[in-house]
């Protein structure tokens, strides 16, 4: 996605960036142009040409707690201008998927920036253009000379030796000593180096209290973003946010110095713009280079240029999304240890004899119970049984690589010999995964190579309940039901995809987004259903 992004934005082409970077674009300059006028469509124009798809995604926020999708149901503003918004400006907007697990295509708008009941986080160009992004190094707390936590020339540098006072002539010190106070216990203080007075009291409320203890709020960019967004929108307070929640709030005192108190809930807190989280995370680079789990030539390129411009790249590496296929595994079979090998579409017990393979297949027909190379095969394809850790991570490698590459890259996974009828290890098969899928052709080719249309998960649901119930499109739904998929089966809680469909239809409102998608899909089954 880097290299074919970095190309179309090289070539100055944003729309193939978008599309490599897997964006929709949802609206039409020429459009924007009549409604909004063409300064402002030209804006937004120059703000696309400077859009750095693969930059976006590498700094967007994620949902975490073992997954790695994109934070779900955001909307987050894109602009360069140095202006003052009006109140009928118009922006890029970026809208993030609906669900966690599904796809990760992204869908780029254009949206009034002063939107009722909306307020977006407003994400800084550092993070997403490449006109800017040599700004990382100094909203990481560093400077182009040294970012904290390293030395002058890239190296690590030992928490130890971290700076003890701040050196007005050295911004990484400031950041240093930060951690080294929050790591004392002493928060106020070390909010206070960072320029920002923290009032102590918490008002009914302490998740923002215990994540500045944890030095999970780093407050050393806030006052400079403060002042960003009030020269573009005129705000005073500004709140930070954890997940849903909002936590502190702050402003700019009489004196011009920036202070921050943690909230409790408010109505009113929803309605003030509130900063992109980036502004005040730890930066996830940084620690994880600290801590060993990231080489600086492992970086995204841009950052690499921003934060460690002498490091040289990675050395080239074959194709990412097929690499790591063809995998021998021991296990213990009987009395001994054989060998299953994954590779050429199947995972075959090569350790047995056609023969043997024929009787298994006889005894498992028969009610029997599988053991040793036999149940990992059936354990892949969907038994309760364990895996092979080297399964393991194949398996989720698989599932990642599906889930945030699409159509391209589950279809260059099954050219290279990928077992079609893995599963998931909920139950799940490569079927019920479609939905972060663009391509429905490839439903075809899975049923061709044997995955059952009607293969139930542990949850006793079809490919189609995962479509209808988990943001699959409406032209998946009517691909599964052309595959055979039955509309009438209950999941384990009884339900019909139909059934799934008119209780997913009531929550939205008739003016939400979701309502088209959710509403053909409903029309869909019932087409099929009054068959």
């Amino acid at each position: 996605m880097i290299e074919a992004c970095t190309a179309a934005r090289e070539a100055g082409d944003w729309r193939a960036a978008c599309a490599a970077g897997r964006i929709d674009v949802a609206f039409d300059l020429a459009e924007v142009a009549r409604e909004h006028g063409r300064s402002r469509a030209g804006r937004i124009e120059a703000d696309l040409g400077v859009l750095a798809p693969d930059l976006l995604r590498w700094h967007l926020p994620r949902v975490l707690g073992g997954r790695t999708g994109v934070a779900t149901h955001q909307q987050i503003l894109l602009s360069t201008t140095d202006e003052r918004f009006g109140d009928d400006a118009v922006a890029l907007v970026l809208e993030t998927p609906k669900t966690v697990d599904g796809s990760q295509r992204l869908r780029l708008t254009v949206s009034p920036v002063q939107a009722e009941e909306t307020i977006r986080p407003d994400l800084p160009p550092a993070y997403w253009s490449a006109a800017h992004v040599d700004g990382l190094a100094v909203a990481y707390g560093g400077s182009p000379a040294r970012l904290p936590g390293f030395e002058v020339d890239g190296a690590l540098r030992p928490v130890g030796s971290y700076a003890t006072a701040v050196d007005p002539y050295d911004p990484a010190s400031r950041a240093e000593v930060f951690d080294r106070l929050i790591a004392a216990g002493e928060v106020r203080e070390a909010w206070a180096v960072a320029g920002v007075d923290l009032d102590p009291e918490i008002h009914h409320f302490d998740r923002g209290a215990a994540d500045a203890e944890r030095g999970h709020l780093v407050p050393l960019g806030l006052d400079a973003e403060l002042a960003r967004l009030h020269a573009r929108y005129g705000a005073d307070r500004v709140m930070i946010g954890s997940g849903w929640q909002l936590t502190a709030e702050v402003y700019r005192q009489r004196d011009g110095t920036v202070a921050a108190s943690f909230v409790g809930y408010d109505r009113q807190h929803f309605t003030r713009p509130r900063f992109a989280p980036v502004v005040h995370e730890r930066p996830a680079d940084l620690d994880l280079m600290r801590h060993g789990l990231l080489d600086p030539a492992e970086l995204h390129p841009l950052v690499r240029r921003a934060l460690f411009p002498t490091t040289p790249p990675p050395p080239a590496a074959g194709p990412a999304a097929t690499s790591g296929l063809r995998v021998s595994v021991p296990v213990r079979c009987g009395s001994g240890w054989h060998t299953l090998l994954h590779g050429d579409g199947r995972l075959d017990p090569v350790s047995h004899t056609p023969e043997e393979v024929a009787a298994e297949e006889l005894l498992r027909a028969l009610g029997g119970r599988s053991a040793g190379c036999f149940a990992t095969v059936q354990a892949w394809r969907g038994g309760t049984g364990r895996l092979p850790r080297s399964l393991r991570q194949l398996r989720r490698d698989v599932l990642l690589r599906i889930q945030h590459g699409g159509a391209a890259a589950l279809a260059a996974l099954l050219d290279a010999g990928l077992d079609p009828r893995m599963t998931d290890g909920r139950g799940g098969t490569l079927l019920h995964h479609l939905r972060a899928v663009e391509d429905v052709a490839l439903l075809r080719r899975l049923c061709d190579a044997g995955v059952p249309i009607g293969a139930r998960d542990r949850r006793g649901r079809t490919a189609l309940h995962v479509a209808v119930g988990d943001g699959g499109t409406p032209e998946l739904v009517r691909a599964l039901l052309a595959a055979g998929a039955d509309p009438h089966a209950p999941d384990g809680d009884d339900l019909t995809a139909r059934d799934l469909a008119e209780g997913k239809a009531g929550m939205y409102d008739d003016d939400g987004d979701d309502v088209r998608p959710v509403s053909e899909i409903r029309d869909v089954l019932a087409e099929w259903t009054g068959r």
